[in-house]
């Protein structure tokens, strides 16, 4: 049996890749103590609601091709967390003959265990759906109470009890300089690179010296 292996981690956060290093090693064993072989791992690190995951979509043009017999993922919602996706590969593999296994036990169709199939897909569509509301309400609670919504302040401005200020350096005046420049005509090409030559600071190496400014009000 060749199996396809199917791993989603939502974020690149560390904890997220230590996560994702463990599905690695369960499907190594569980391929291992089967006595299949690995036709491949199939890595997505993306929301599971879309379909615009470009491993899954591998592994859909690798199904229609039957490249594999079996596919294999930790449960359903790492594969798809909406119904119609869910559906679309489970028919895909019905047609082309590949079984579908989660770890979970959920769904097995090498025997038979599908009778749950639909139950999962609709539930973990509505879990992302909840998500997506609960998300939602909060930024829309914060943007009331006129707080930050961003995970990362705009350049010239510094995020203090969750509240956007103008920042007490220079990138403010460089903000103000940017925009004069652009209204005069110059180009944002032509802005950029001067500013560079001038070695003024771009917006990832300021956010890197808040950071670091942080780290040295923490760390003893």
């Amino acid at each position: 049996m060749r199996c396809a292996v199917y791993v989603r981690v939502s974020t690149d956060k560390e904890e997220q890749k230590d996560s994702l290093k463990y599905q690695q090693e369960l499907f190594y064993n569980y391929i291992a103590e089967k006595g299949w072989d690995i036709y491949k791992f199939y890595i997505d690190v993306e929301s599971g609601t879309t379909a615009k995951r470009e491993e899954l979509q591998k592994l859909i043009e690798d199904a229609q091709n039957k490249e594999f017999d079996i596919i294999l993922a930790k449960e359903l919602s790492r594969l798809a967390r909406n119904g119609e996706l869910s559906y679309k590969i489970k028919n895909l593999c019905e047609n082309q003959g590949i079984h579908i296994i989660t770890l979970d036990n959920a769904i097995n169709t090498l025997t038979g265990n599908t009778h749950m199939f639909g139950l999962y897909a609709w539930m973990y569509e509505q879990e992302s759906q909840n998500t997506s509301n609960r998300v939602k309400e909060t930024l829309k609670t914060r943007a009331k109470n006129g707080l930050f919504k961003g995970s990362n302040p705009p350049y010239g401005y510094e995020v203090r009890d969750g509240k956007l200020y103008i920042r007490n350096d220079e990138t403010p005046n460089i903000v103000r300089r940017i925009f004069k420049e652009y209204l005069e005509g110059n180009g944002r090409q032509s802005i950029a690179r001067r500013l560079y030559n001038e070695g003024v600071p771009t917006p990832a190496q300021m956010l890197e010296k808040q950071t670091q400014e942080i780290s040295g009000m923490i760390l003893p």
